[in-house]
């Protein structure tokens, strides 16, 4: 594995941990995994839909 796939696996885990944090505390959060579906182009495509992931 080099050290750009560990960055993404250690960036991936970070934020999944981030995710299961603001669940416990009742937040809502909206994040789409399935590159190509709907929901994820809308989440990273904030230019033309107007939502930003921040």
């Amino acid at each position: 594995m080099t050290a750009y796939e560990r960055q993404i696996k250690q960036t991936e885990a970070y934020y999944d941990a981030q995710i299961l944090m603001a669940e416990h505390e009742e937040l809502e959060v909206l994040s789409s995994k399935v590159v190509g579906s709907r929901l994820h182009d809308i989440l990273h495509n904030p230019v033309d839909e107007g939502i930003d992931e921040g």
